[in-house]
């Protein structure tokens, strides 16, 4: 929820003090991560992913957030790659997340802040869903593991 607090935040102000040149570096970032995203090993992505979101925070031109989240740039890249990592587990695909980072750019591009801010919450709203989905799944994986154990005994 802080994460979609703040990312909300800074797509709203990207799209209202953004520079051209902010906005080119963020195109640039994604642009990289369409191409990283046609490769089978998905680090680069995950590492593209993480940079592109710290990209619009530094487009909004907000200082405190800035420091904010560049303190915790260290947890947004783990936790990028772990998510990433879960919803593979999950044979969720990547083609989504690419699709769901489309549109956060394009709404940025657009200078689109309400787009913006409606694309950051269903990216999150996803990576949240895909989480409690592969925890439900690892419960029953758990529960079932016991119930094989205990088939096998008899």
């Amino acid at each position: 929820s802080f994460r979609r607090d703040m990312e909300g935040l800074a797509i709203e102000r990207a799209c209202l003090y953004g520079s051209d040149t902010d906005l080119k570096v963020v195109e640039t970032l994604f642009r990289r991560m369409e191409a990283a995203h046609k490769k089978r090993d998905p680090s680069e992505e995950a590492q593209l992913d993480a940079e592109f979101h710290m990209a619009i925070v530094e487009a909004s031109h907000n200082i405190v957030l800035l420091h904010v989240m560049r303190s915790l740039f260290g947890l947004l890249q783990e936790g990028v790659f772990f998510n990433r990592q879960v919803m593979f587990r999950q044979r969720m695909t990547r083609d989504m997340l690419l699709e769901q980072h489309r549109a956060i750019f394009e709404a940025l591009m657009a200078r689109d802040g309400a787009a913006g801010r409606a694309a950051i919450d269903a990216h999150l709203d996803f990576v949240v869903e895909a989480l409690e989905g592969q925890r439900l799944a690892d419960r029953n994986e758990e529960v079932a593991k016991i119930r094989y154990e205990h088939a096998q005994a008899r």
